[in-house]
């Protein structure tokens, strides 16, 4: 069995335009992990931040995850995610688990890419196409009338569900604007509803009542991810669906929203709660509890995810890193799918890395 050889890292700061979401992020710092075999094969991993803190993910990366994955048999990967993650417990997660993740995705990769098997399919899959929702039209900034727009234009695209914005407006506001997305659209299309962690209880029960009466399927992130116990108040009085995960890092987080019935919706983002490996665990916990999974952002990776478990049945269609790719996700009829070749797939584009590029010491 092969062995890892090398792992290399590059920093890539990519701008983002006006019209991606709701968090108020400017830039995506992308770190990119490759890893390299002793027979020359090769698998990239990546993680990401939206406000800060690359540099910290970037040293650990650098210093004690490559000290660890350098020498690791592929088959022994598992001993060595474990090892990473016992020497980085005492670090807390925020920092520890993406650059975990990075490593893991970059591992995966290359062990899908010597089966000669697209990742989907080495993991065992479930399913060749996964529904996808639209995702990236809709931000607090937008009119009305932009967000009827951007949401008709999914629809014409063949998706038969949209997520929008709320909880930068009163709340009252995004009511109506939700209500005109709703009327635009008609019943037939399933509507969502991001905020961005920016409610309090109080204001979360009131909005969320009422977007319940809208048909709206699912509350995504109305308070900060901290609070189990205010999810667990909206998820038995608020009358719809909540979503969590985008904050939440690792199993042992997911769990907890899990065992106290705080929400139905969970969203794990593989390059940031412990990469391929924890994802899986996740959605494997969530099943009993009868969740499903709807990851967050980076359908390009999360394709092949949502194609390998039972319990994900949707992907969101966000234009996070579409600046440096040169192949986005296939998209047909409202359906993602995966692409037809070894490994993740993923097809970075070497000029762009280079134009956004930023220099960071090594360990």
């Amino acid at each position: 069995m092969s062995v890892v050889t090398e792992v290399r890292t590059r920093v890539a700061r990519v701008p983002l335009g006006a019209g991606r979401g709701g968090s108020g992020a400017t830039q995506v710092d992308l770190l990119l992990v490759t890893v390299t075999d002793d027979e020359g094969a090769s698998g990239t991993g990546f993680t990401y931040a939206l406000t800060g803190g690359i540099e910290a993910v970037h040293a650990l990366t650098t210093g004690l995850v490559r000290e660890q994955v350098v020498g690791t048999r592929l088959d022994h990967w598992p001993a060595t995610w474990e090892k990473i993650w016992s020497r980085t417990h005492r670090l807390g997660r925020g920092v520890a688990l993406p650059a975990l993740s990075a490593a893991d995705i970059a591992v995966w990769d290359l062990r899908a890419v010597r089966a000669g098997q697209p990742l989907y399919r080495f993991l065992g899959a479930h399913r060749d196409r996964v529904p996808i929702y639209g995702s990236g039209r809709a931000t607090h900034a937008m009119s009305v009338d932009e967000l009827i727009d951007g949401s008709k234009a999914y629809v014409s695209e063949g998706y038969d569900a949209v997520k929008l914005r709320v909880g930068a407006r009163p709340a009252a506001e995004d009511v109506e604007r939700v209500a005109a997305v709703r009327a635009a659209l008609g019943d037939g299309i399933r509507i969502m509803v991001d905020c961005n962690e920016r409610l309090d209880l109080p204001t979360a029960l009131w909005l969320g009542r009422r977007l319940a009466d809208l048909g709206v399927y699912w509350m995504e992130e109305p308070l900060v991810s901290d609070d189990v116990a205010g999810h667990v108040q909206l998820a038995e009085r608020a009358g719809l669906p909540i979503a969590v995960g985008e904050h939440l890092h690792g199993r042992f987080e997911f769990a907890a929203y899990l065992r106290a019935g705080a929400a139905s919706v969970l969203q794990p983002d593989v390059p940031l709660t412990g990469g391929v490996t924890e994802w899986l665990r996740i959605s494997a916990i969530a099943e009993p509890f009868g969740a499903v999974l709807a990851p967050h952002f980076l359908p390009e990776l999360h394709v092949h995810l949502a194609a390998a478990v039972p319990n994900c049945p949707t992907v969101e269609h966000f234009p996070l890193i579409d600046d440096v790719l040169t192949e986005t996700v296939a998209i047909s009829a409202g359906q993602a799918t995966p692409p037809d070749r070894p490994g993740h797939g993923i097809r970075w584009d070497p000029d762009a890395l280079d134009r956004y590029h930023i220099e960071l010491p090594e360990e």
